[in-house]
């Protein structure tokens, strides 16, 4: 299984749900709070051209907004 990192931001509701799913299903994976580190914010607009939060990155798969968690 391919690392999944989950780009989050402070007081996101769907953030903190998307992290719950991921907990509840035992997925391992990295937060990194775009809240707290701009260089990272940069990078997912550029990189993905995410407009919104959460984004799950999972290999080439890349998930912008809350869709009801991980198959």
């Amino acid at each position: 299984m391919e690392e999944v990192i989950v780009y989050t931001k402070d007081n996101c509701p769907y953030c903190a749900k998307l992290l719950d799913d991921l907990k509840e299903k035992g997925i391992q994976f990295r937060e990194i709070n775009l809240s707290h580190d701009r260089g990272a914010l940069k990078e997912v607009k550029e990189k993905y051209g995410a407009d919104r939060v959460p984004v799950l990155v999972e290999g080439e798969k890349v998930i912008i907004g809350y869709e009801g968690g991980p198959g």
